[in-house]
């Protein structure tokens, strides 16, 4: 209902690309395969907005505290976690496209590695992610830095594409071992 005292009130146009048509709070998604748990998502804030840019219907989905993504192998391990201050996922014309960004934490807790980046993107279809940024990659056998890195959506084979500075090689002692800690239950048993 609108009331005025003229006789042509003042119509607003309203600006979708800036106004969300949904607000969620304390959202959590999971994925599964069957009866596996393959992924988990968290955020505590997660506007959508849909607009027509160009002439194309866009799906702008918006994380603005917190991101947080767990990827678990086929034996419900917990293999890899992405933490970021937030992330934003687009869908237009049959594309979909994911970035996180600040602050943005990769751990692979099976190979004890993790990437610290500014922004990652998520490419779905050619299950990579990838960034041109400056990034940090530490692991049980050293550390390397550079710009630019592609890794397999799982964070299992990744690589830096123009590595600089590389330190922290360590020399491999046959009595070390990596322990998953996320995933480890407790001391192996003593054989007897």
């Amino acid at each position: 209902m609108a009331i005025s005292c003229s006789k042509d009130p003042e119509k607003k146009t309203i600006d979708w690309e800036t106004t969300p048509v949904q607000s969620v709070r304390g959202m959590q998604a999971r994925q599964y395969q069957k009866a596996d748990l393959t992924m988990e998502m968290r955020t505590r804030a997660m506007d959508t907005y849909k607009f027509e840019k160009d002439s194309v219907p866009t799906t702008k989905e918006v994380y603005s505290e917190g991101f947080e993504v767990y990827i678990y192998n086929e034996d419900g391990l917990l293999e890899s976690q992405l933490v970021a201050e937030g992330a934003q996922h687009t869908t237009a014309r049959r594309k979909d496209d994911w970035m996180a960004f600040g602050n943005v934490n990769i751990l692979n807790h099976v190979k004890g590695e993790r990437i610290i980046t500014d922004t990652v993107y998520w490419d779905k279809q050619a299950e990579q992610i990838y960034t041109d940024n400056y990034v940090i990659m530490t692991s049980p056998k050293g550390k390397l830095q550079g710009y630019g890195m592609r890794s397999d959506q799982r964070a299992n084979r990744s690589t830096i594409l123009r590595p600089f500075d590389s330190y922290g090689r360590v020399v491999e002692d046959s009595t070390k071992f990596y322990i998953d800690t996320v995933n480890f239950v407790g001391p192996l048993p003593r054989i007897k």
